[in-house]
């Protein structure tokens, strides 16, 4: 499957709010039911230092970090380029605007990025890995895995019981994510020549996969998958 470029309907201007509003909450939950978030909140409580705050890059609105943040009671950040939401979402969250890729991010202890990776160009994704290890000693990058398999599953599980937009862009977004061979690749270059090291993973069936990159770490750049 060829990687699509295709823009997704909510990177619009021209999308009504009420629809931009429910498809975020439909997304929310989908990476809730989708183990998404336990998979996030399990790697952070496995961090081997304390964890007093983490910054949640390309946000949105703010979903994810509120649930993260709840459960783990620590504090949170988020940065999204374009914000919808700039105001504190929580008691322990706040969403700022800033470009992940080229403007200095607030420091925290650990950063995630939860389905931007197929966002961004390869040049970009680089660059957001090595501009988020300015600000953080340890990023954990999860995201779609292009596959016939995922595309397959979502289409049937998933697409007929959301929003036509939430179902569109899942798609789109598949069509755009990595294949883990890229995305291991795309990770080594942007921390060839650094101390850092990463593991990568690919969950059963492609349905997520999970850099997680440690700023900090002793050795040269390195990646071990797993199905």
């Amino acid at each position: 499957m060829q990687r699509s470029f295709h823009p997704e309907i909510l990177d619009g201007d021209d999308v009504p709010e009420e629809s931009v509003a429910r498809a975020y909450r439909e997304i929310t939950t989908i990476h809730r039911l989708l183990g998404d978030t336990r998979c996030l909140t399990h790697a952070l409580r496995r961090d081997r230092l304390p964890i007093r705050r983490v910054l949640d890059v390309g946000c949105g609105r703010g979903g994810i970090l509120e649930q993260v943040t709840g459960v783990l009671g620590v504090e949170g950040l988020g940065v999204e380029i374009s914000p919808l939401v700039t105001a504190s979402s929580g008691k322990f969250t706040a969403i700022l605007k800033a470009d992940a890729v080229r403007d200095r991010l607030p420091e925290a202890d650990v950063a995630y990025a939860l389905h931007v990776a197929h966002h961004l160009s390869s040049s970009d994704l680089i660059q957001m890995i090595r501009n988020v290890g300015g600000s953080c000693r340890r990023f954990i990058l999860l995201d779609l895995v292009r596959s016939r398999v995922p595309l397959a599953l979502f289409r049937t599980f998933i697409a007929p019981f959301i929003s036509p937009i939430a179902a569109a862009d899942g798609q789109t977004s598949v069509r755009r994510a990595y294949t883990p061979p890229e995305l291991n690749s795309l990770v080594a270059e942007a921390l060839a020549g650094t101390n850092a090291s990463f593991h990568h993973s690919v969950a059963p069936f492609g349905m997520r996969q999970v850099v997680d990159i440690s700023y900090a770490a002793n050795g040269n750049p390195q990646a071990q998958s797993k199905s």
